[in-house]
């Protein structure tokens, strides 16, 4: 007989995640001839039709042969007598798998290829040929009395809240082992009328690491009816929820009694898994809140351009700095930039203005500048040109017309004469915008005439000095 590590192998295709369903007994060994005797008893609300039984030997289909409005739903042989019995029944045909084994054998439920529970029993365990099953009592297999459809008998009194996980966080963006309210997150919700207080319950995963519900895992302590309640794992652990990989997790009392189970085996970055009319879905992250009915909602990201702000004169023009406001929604996106330009033909007649939005399943109203090149050579033409948002695998657009230039933004010079001064002026105010434009400076050519008259005196003057000096020389050598 094949041990069990063939159940490691198996694990590794599991592509998806449910729970709400549990192998809860096990008739494998009755009472003399095994034959249309053996049943395993599940608890689960799932309709079973064309699920799949599978043993360390074969697999068998199931086939619904009674309806029954109960939790609880049998595997049986063909010859089964389930007259009296108030379940859901499934036949598989002449045996269950390869006949369920004496000594040990591996019980697999799955839908497709999905893993929906599992169960390794040995002989060891009890209710080998003497009239008995082995049950899940108090979250342990042991030996009882057979009860196919009804609670197994010591469960009647134990008052386990019926509570259900309805939601977890495996693979938040950023830190996974954030401090609450941050990081991975389990919800519960209370589908019943009573309150329940959970302080001291136990969120336990397969490597038997516990989270302890109290006041440092959640905000409130007891579940209200109709309700849900969030425990935050806190960074207790480091990675508590697998992201990748197999990985289970239940939802214990105090004295470890199982109230549900998840089992799951991948997991997206800023998507948590939530349950919806009892199958799991990957989704945006609704902690405290009812999962969205539809599953595929808010998967697509959507980009709107709710306005273009054109200043007074409600034109734009060449050189302009406009601002466009934008409404953008990312949903089940990984990529984060968002580019914003002007252009037509292909030919870009802005700057382009990049941002990025890093939160998946996020509403955001972003303003942006845009800054309109001058056009300065006129190489662009006035007209309809077309506003583009692109990013986050979507993109938008809208018209706009361009009118004439902006003054004062191309680079120019002024030379302004006047009898008494000459003044020159450059306005360079946005240099960076504008292309192609070549500044030339020309030496001053043209004097007033105060000027020259300024200059000729200063002449005449150091004239006359030269000749006082001169003869104020011929003088001395004369004496």
């Amino acid at each position: 007989m094949k041990k069990l590590s063939l159940l490691g192998i198996l694990f590794l295709i599991i592509p998806t995640v449910y729970s709400y369903l549990y192998i809860n007994e096990v008739n494998y060994d009755p009472e003399g001839n095994d034959n249309n005797q053996e049943y395993i008893e599940l608890y689960t609300d799932l309709d079973l039709t064309n699920y799949i039984v599978k043993d360390l030997v074969s697999e068998d289909i199931l086939e619904k042969i009674k309806t029954s409005n109960s939790n609880y739903s049998l595997i049986v042989e063909e010859g089964f007598n389930y007259t009296n019995i108030e379940a859901n029944i499934y036949s598989v045909g002449t045996t269950i798998g390869n006949n369920l084994n004496n000594e040990e054998d591996l019980i697999i439920i799955l839908n497709n290829q999905t893993i929906l529970d599992t169960l390794h029993y040995f002989s060891e365990w009890g209710a080998n040929n003497n009239e008995k099953s082995l049950c899940k009592i108090k979250n342990i297999w042991s030996e009882c009395d057979p009860t196919p459809g009804y609670d197994n008998s010591d469960k009647i009194t134990l008052n386990i809240p019926e509570l259900e996980i309805t939601e977890f966080l495996p693979d938040p963006q950023g830190n996974d082992s954030g401090a609450m309210p941050n990081g991975e997150f389990i919800e519960i919700y209370n589908p019943t009328e009573n309150d329940y207080d959970l302080t001291g319950y136990k969120i336990k995963d397969k490597a038997n690491r516990e989270i302890i519900i109290s006041s440092t895992s959640t905000y409130e302590q007891v579940i209200k009816e109709k309700s849900y309640l969030v425990i935050y794992l806190n960074g207790q652990y480091e990675g508590f929820l697998n992201n990748e990989g197999l990985e289970e997790f239940e939802l214990l009392t105090q004295d470890e009694i199982q109230i549900d189970k998840v089992v799951y085996s991948s997991s997206k970055e800023g998507d948590s898994w939530s349950k919806i009319n009892n199958i799991w879905y990957l989704t945006k992250p609704t902690p405290n809140e009812k999962n969205p009915e539809d599953s595929e909602q808010d998967k697509e990201s959507k980009i709107s351009i709710e306005e273009v702000y054109l200043g007074e004169d409600r034109t734009a023009k060449f050189g302009d700095n406009i601002r466009i406001k934008l409404n953008i929604y990312k949903g089940d996106e990984s990529k984060e930039s968002i580019s914003v330009y002007i252009q037509k033909d292909n030919k870009k007649i802005s700057k382009t203005t990049s941002f990025n939005i890093h939160e998946k399943y996020s509403n955001n109203i972003i303003t942006v500048p845009v800054q309109i090149i001058p056009n300065c050579n006129l190489n662009s033409p006035e007209g309809d040109y077309i506003i583009y948002v692109e990013g986050l695998d979507t993109n938008t657009e809208r018209d706009i017309e361009l009118k004439g230039i902006t003054e004062n933004l191309c680079e120019k010079e002024k030379i302004e004469c006047t009898e008494e001064n000459v003044v020159t002026t450059l306005d360079n105010s946005l240099s960076e915008n504008v292309i192609n434009s070549q500044l030339t400076t020309n030496p001053i050519i043209y004097e007033s005439k105060s000027k020259k008259t300024e200059r000729t005196g200063i002449y005449f003057f150091s004239f006359i000095l030269v000749l006082l000096l001169i003869h104020l020389i011929a003088e001395k050598w004369k004496k």
